[in-house]
């Protein structure tokens, strides 16, 4: 693991810590889905991990098959990096894709490993990503 990785994937354990959210490396189920959250109250979470450098990328891409079926306790945690430096996480209900939107993007092919959900991020996607930053999310949880 590289440097900025390793620097991004402390950032989101740290914030998980600081809202009392417990976190663990996901030991079974998905391989892709890295790690298993708990909830002040009790609820657990398998969590897939990604990031983005908003200086140079505007969007990601998650293989459908890396993260199987769309549920309601698989949140993807997003971790925005500004000037490489890890400045916001998101926790993104897996569900959001059930219905596409510009930001939420259900890309089809006929080889479906190639098929992947996306997530756009630029400007105006931000105020809609704003609801799932981890402080607007703690509540849902």
């Amino acid at each position: 693991m590289n440097t900025v990785n390793e620097t991004v994937l402390k950032f989101m354990k740290s914030e998980l810590l600081k809202a009392q959210i417990k976190v663990s490396d996901n030991e079974s189920g998905r391989e892709a889905v890295g790690f298993k959250i708990e909830s002040k109250n009790g609820r657990q979470y398998q969590l897939f991990y990604k990031s983005i450098d908003f200086g140079t990328e505007r969007s990601i891409k998650v293989p459908k098959q890396d993260l199987g079926e769309l549920k309601e306790n698989l949140l993807i945690g997003l971790v925005l990096l500004i000037e490489s430096e890890a400045k916001v996480l998101y926790l993104i209900p897996s569900t959001v894709f059930l219905n596409p939107n510009a930001i939420f993007i259900s890309n089809d092919v006929m080889l479906t490993h190639l098929s992947n959900w996306e997530i756009s991020v630029f400007t105006n996607a931000i105020p809609e990503l704003s609801k799932y930053a981890l402080e607007n999310m703690i509540d849902n949880l």
